[in-house]
């Protein structure tokens, strides 16, 4: 069962004539390209908004070969609208691939949180 942001955004995504499958698939590549597009541009927005500049030099791009130089001013506004974005994007993303959120999300969430979990014989 897809959460009612889910839902919002695939409404979203219909109007604008992008396709939301109701089976797992893997998109085209023009498609998997908007995706990549639209969520590297949600995140620099948010980390821009942060007050962190960002540059790679020359090689292709993954956290270690990045370089964050928090070098401007915080833009709350900017932080709270890009990560409402980056969610858009990254439920819409999904969408892309015929996969609901809600139950993924609980897994995901319930993941992180088993991570502080420590059964009761490890206390000492």
């Amino acid at each position: 069962m897809p959460t009612e942001h889910y839902q919002r955004v695939k409404t979203f995504m219909e109007k604008v004539g992008q396709e939301t499958p109701t089976e797992v698939v893997v998109p085209d590549e023009h498609t998997r390209l908007l995706r990549a597009r639209l969520i590297l541009e949600e995140a620099l927005e948010t980390v821009h908004a942060l007050g962190i500049s960002v540059r790679v030099q020359g090689q292709e791009a993954n956290i270690d070969s990045c370089e964050f130089t928090p070098n401007k001013p915080v833009d709350l506004e900017g932080v709270a609208d890009g990560c409402a974005d980056i969610s858009v994007v990254t439920i819409g993303t999904l969408i892309a691939f015929g996969i609901e959120d809600e139950e993924l999300l609980r897994e995901v969430d319930e993941a992180n949180l088993r991570k502080f979990t420590f059964p009761s014989s490890a206390v000492a």
